[in-house]
């Protein structure tokens, strides 16, 4: 999709109800579904953390968005496919702010270039008990990416067309630390598996720029 086009859908983006869980359980594994009404969130006791879709043009003039592949560490979420983002520091007035200065540390993106689109419905991840908050923004040229290489291993560009491409969209089987190998639903780009928390983000993106194209 030409950056003109997805910029002419922006209105529509902005004011759409969001889909909510009816599109996030679309990527969600079944598992985790369950595990969620199994265990009811207690936000006072959840660590708190926002990404960003960062959505711009490539060389072509077509939209893309990035991804990062995270370093191997200890943690959870080691060495998985994520958006720029992380914990909410005591500095961060909204989770907004976070979003932004998370983006501009791992993927060296300046904050005060983005602009925002809109925020996502947020969601609860069991495994490392974190409420996400994703937020939706662009800038309006292609940025020279720096990844911070003690925590990104890779910069992943992805085209929008590939999201919207329903070719894209399989399920497949994946290591985990907590749960040893699952079966989840996933988007696949250049051999780079999406799943997990950033694959239902996506769906929900995905949703309502599908949306919008019909409107």
């Amino acid at each position: 999709m030409l950056f003109t086009k997805f910029e002419s859908l922006l209105p529509k983006v902005i004011d759409l109800p969001l889909p909510g869980i009816v599109a996030q359980k679309k990527m969600a594994p079944l598992f985790r579904l369950q595990e969620i009404i199994d265990k009811p969130l207690n936000e006072k006791e959840a660590k708190k953390a926002a990404v960003l879709i960062l959505f711009y043009p490539d060389t072509n003039g077509d939209t893309s968005f990035v991804l990062i592949e995270r370093v191997v560490y200890s943690g959870v979420h080691s060495g998985q496919i994520s958006f720029p983002g992380g914990k909410r520091d005591f500095e961060d007035k909204t989770f907004w702010d976070t979003a932004l200065r998370e983006t501009q540390e791992e993927v060296g993106v300046a904050s005060s270039e983005v602009k925002r689109i809109r925020e996502l419905s947020k969601f609860y991840i069991p495994p490392s008990n974190f409420i996400v908050y994703p937020f939706v923004g662009f800038v309006s040229s292609k940025p020279t990416f720096v990844k911070e290489v003690k925590e990104v291993e890779k910069i992943i560009e992805t085209s929008l067309s590939k999201l919207l491409d329903p070719e894209n969209e399989t399920k497949g089987t994946v290591s985990t630390s907590y749960a040893g190998k699952i079966n989840v639903p996933m988007y696949v780009f250049e051999n780079v598996q999406v799943w997990g928390a950033t694959a239902t983000i996506l769906a929900e993106m995905k949703e309502l720029i599908l949306i919008a194209l019909k409107e």
